[in-house]
């Protein structure tokens, strides 16, 4: 074998496949966002590699977002697992219309969504929904907190539908909800009017009614995009 080909697998393709059954542990070990992954030197000898090609490996997998390395601390499960920063490269497209589109995905998805979660949510599932709902309601005015409270909800309503491809359509959502929050921090009566939202999409989701869970969702997606509209008038 010629010497530049072997020294490029060797750089390359190792460090991909030992990325590759780090994953496969993850999922047989049915890790969840925030479990801790072994040690360094662990990982290396259960995969027979050096602790140099076990940390281009990690390299790999902090980039897919597989994996968050804290320093000090160790390697653990991502919140987003393989969900990338921008997973529809959002950034590349009109930004002047991006908003609008953003609420209009969200009008055709996330009543469904809502929906969905009245006929599959598990108890757990709606005590996860109350406790944010709950929180939010404590809070009296439009911040970080409340913004990060706000994407935690609707991850939560997304979870209630136990459908790992629609848990990952959320990033579509957050991004919507994120820039929305730049647009509408100020605006008391928005913040008000979404946590009423929350509410009543948690009590038709817990009493599984199909029909009021979906309008609820339709009109927080509305009012939303008209509080938007306003404040960039």
């Amino acid at each position: 074998m010629r010497k530049d080909l072997k020294e490029f697998q060797n750089i390359d393709v190792l460090p991909m496949a030992t990325a590759q059954k780090v994953k496969t542990m993850i999922i047989q070990r049915q890790m969840k966002p925030g479990d801790r992954l072994p040690t360094e030197k662990e990982l290396a000898d259960l995969f027979g590699v050096s602790r140099s090609t076990l940390r281009e490996a990690m390299k790999f997998l902090r980039a897919e977002n597989v994996v968050v390395i804290r320093q000090g601390s160790g390697t653990f499960v991502s919140a987003g697992t393989g969900i990338g920063e921008d997973p529809l490269g959002l950034h590349f497209t009109n930004q002047e219309n991006l908003i609008e589109n953003l609420f209009e995905t969200r009008m055709l998805i996330e009543p469904q969504i809502a929906g969905l979660a009245c006929h599959r949510a598990t108890p757990q599932d709606i005590k996860n929904l109350e406790r944010l709902v709950a929180e939010m309601e404590r809070c009296e005015v439009n911040s970080k907190v409340t913004a990060e409270l706000d994407a935690q909800f609707h991850t939560g309503v997304a979870e209630c539908t136990h459908n790992e491809v629609l848990i990952r359509v959320v990033p579509i959502i957050i991004e919507s909800i994120r820039r929305s929050h730049v647009e509408t921090h100020d605006d008391l009566e928005s913040f008000k009017r979404a946590k009423r939202s929350h509410m009543g999409i948690c009590k038709a989701i817990a009493a599984g009614d199909f029909v009021e869970a979906k309008f609820q969702a339709e009109r927080h997606v509305w009012e939303t995009l008209n509080d938007v509209r306003e404040m960039e008038e």
